[in-house]
């Protein structure tokens, strides 16, 4: 059994009868029932109605590969995968073999997803987004250190155009109604030295339903605020395009004007908030970032600047 076919099959609109899948692919129908149920022991959200047949959620929308590849394949080197371990380990991958300066690599499923501090990202069959641009960037470390806010920022101000109120708390995490809605990862790869490999992960959540999931913090999806099932395609395209246009701004001109946007988005904008690295904590009230991308903190002695690193933020 191909079982890249089945979920190109199963990805299609509609139920998808036993006795047609059979036929399809050349084996009976109780063989086909087997690979269904082996497809949702690891985690594939497959229903089956009798006298119809076997269909994805609806909540499951795999991407439209040819229209990604339409779309992109002129300006990216594209990766698209069905299930892989980290699409930021992709990109590495790919940079280290080959001289492409613009990559993307996307897929329905990560096994190996991680945030900061190597936190794990759940990662279901086709509900959310997660993809990692990779780009070469001819700008110096000390000049990449705002890059995952720029990235937040490009992401909140195409999702507040689409009527959702998004917030980002400080380095690199995006909220929707206090709860977590996706986060960033930005690495570096090869040469810490002009031009340099910079990955930039991202994982959103989109259609993932909430009680199909058993996460250890509040969260939120962009179907459960919306009540909509979202196209998991059109919105990664416009990530893409959006993306791409911030960085072009921050590589031209630097962070100011991202400076000026960040309160408009802040969780804990002039809130009492303490930082925590590790046994030390430092507390104060949240005055925003500079232009390094460092946080503005008030505190009892006066103001002081911290960059990202392993710090975590947290209302006070």
């Amino acid at each position: 059994m191909n079982i890249e076919l089945l979920l190109e099959a199963l990805g299609q609109d509609g139920f998808h009868s036993g006795e047609v899948l059979a036929k399809q692919f050349n084996m009976s129908r109780a063989a086909i029932s087997k690979w269904i149920n082996k497809l949702r022991n690891a985690g594939y959200d497959i229903h089956s109605v009798p006298g119809k047949g076997y269909c994805f959620a609806n909540y499951v929308q795999p991407f439209d590969q040819p229209l990604i590849r339409a779309k992109l394949a002129d300006k990216l080197h594209l990766i698209l995968s069905r299930e892989t371990d980290s699409t930021n380990e992709d990109v590495k991958q790919c940079f280290k073999q080959t001289e492409f300066e613009r990559i993307l690599a996307t897929t329905e499923k990560q096994t190996a997803g991680r945030g900061r501090r190597g936190r794990v990202w759940h990662s279901p069959y086709a509900q959310n987004i997660y993809f990692s641009l990779g780009l070469k960037l001819d700008l110096a470390i000390s000049e990449l250190s705002g890059l995952s806010l720029v990235v937040g920022l490009a992401i909140a101000d195409l999702l507040k155009s689409k009527g959702v109120p998004i917030q980002l708390k400080w380095p690199n995490d995006i909220y929707l109604e206090g709860k977590k809605l996706g986060g960033i990862l930005v690495e570096l790869e090869g040469a810490f030295e002009p031009p340099c490999n910079v990955i930039i992960g991202t994982g959103l959540n989109v259609n993932m339903p909430q009680q199909a999931q058993a996460i250890d913090q509040a969260w939120q999806s962009l179907a459960e605020y919306t009540g909509k099932v979202i196209n998991r395609t059109e919105l990664l395209l416009e990530l893409v395009d959006q993306l791409q246009l911030y960085l072009t701004q921050f590589c031209q001109n630097g962070m100011a004007e991202f400076v000026e946007k960040w309160p408009t988005y802040d969780l804990y904008h002039y809130q009492k908030v303490q930082l925590i690295s590790g046994e030390q904590v430092t507390r104060g009230i949240n005055l925003g970032i500079n232009e390094q991308g460092g946080l503005r903190l008030l505190t009892d002695s006066g103001e002081v600047e911290l960059n990202g690193g392993e710090l975590s933020l947290r209302p006070e």
